[in-house]
């Protein structure tokens, strides 16, 4: 690393909000070359060039970006990001998700699935770091780093050069209620047709409300949700492995292992004694 590079970031650990959350926030002076991915979120990740060059892969496409340049990815999509070796780009972030980011996103000029933004202004920057200063666990924290996020996304909305597109909102309410039946019964062993019945639709319409404003498939999003609480648990009980498999709706401690070892990267044993060091 040479002289004057740096990263600061914040990765919030409970994701506690359905509507608007910050998932991670931060700012990087990167080293020649430095790079990221190909690799895929569980969240919406925008980045804003403040200095020098780089490129951006998405959907097949190499973007070559410099100050001023905006760039955001979409959850679920396989992405790479790279500074360039003579003149290394510096960025601020911002991760988020919830279900209206994409409602909200559609209202700028990130809709019709543009992947690049320029301005001129110095207000992105400054909007960034505004939610990167409110960073921190608790509550309040939380909930001012979302109201800045709000800003922020409002920002783009009132500068958007391009018609806004209203979507139809008829399936926001299901994947509300889906949400919120999840969140008060993962630890219980629900499937995804229990989640459609309890919202009273069929598996198939709740799969196509998800896509639209969710951006992943209710499977996806139950899986994730119910590592995430693993994750939760293994760093902060002594809960055995099998424990935490029972407390998060898995039966089969064997099937839960492989699971978390395919979203999370790592067995849970190990996640467990990496948090323990």
């Amino acid at each position: 690393m040479g002289q004057g590079l740096y990263k600061h970031s914040y990765k919030v650990q409970e994701r506690s909000l359905t509507s608007l959350m910050v998932y991670n926030t931060g700012l990087q002076r990167c080293e020649p070359g430095y790079n990221w991915g190909p690799g895929v979120r569980d969240h919406y990740l925008l980045h804003y060039v403040t200095a020098g060059r780089g490129t951006y892969r998405v959907e097949g496409k190499t973007h070559h970006l410099s100050a001023g340049d905006m760039f955001l990815s979409w959850p679920d999509e396989t992405i790479a990001y790279s500074a360039d070796e003579h003149d290394p780009w510096s960025y601020c972030w911002v991760g988020f998700h919830g279900l209206d980011a994409a409602a909200l996103i559609d209202q700028t000029d990130f809709s019709g699935g543009q992947r690049v933004l320029h301005f001129t202004e110095e207000a992105p920057a400054s909007l960034l770091m505004d939610i990167y200063a409110s960073h921190g666990g608790k509550p309040f924290q939380v909930s001012r780093m979302t109201g800045d996020l709000y800003v922020f996304l409002s920002w783009l909305m009132e500068n958007a050069k391009g018609e806004p597109r209203y979507k139809h909102q008829a399936g926001q309410e299901h994947v509300r209620r889906a949400c919120e039946f999840i969140a008060n019964n993962f630890s219980t062993p629900i499937s995804v047709e229990d989640v459609a019945r309890h919202v009273g639709i069929c598996r198939s319409r709740l799969y196509r409300a998800f896509e639209e404003y969710m951006n992943t498939s209710p499977t996806k999003y139950l899986t994730r949700f119910r590592m995430r609480q693993a994750c939760l648990l293994l760093e902060k009980t002594e809960l055995s492995v099998k424990a935490v498999a029972f407390s998060v709706g898995f039966e089969d401690p064997l099937y839960f292992s492989r699971r978390f070892r395919e979203v999370i990267g790592r067995a849970p044993s190990a996640y467990k004694e990496g948090t323990e060091k």
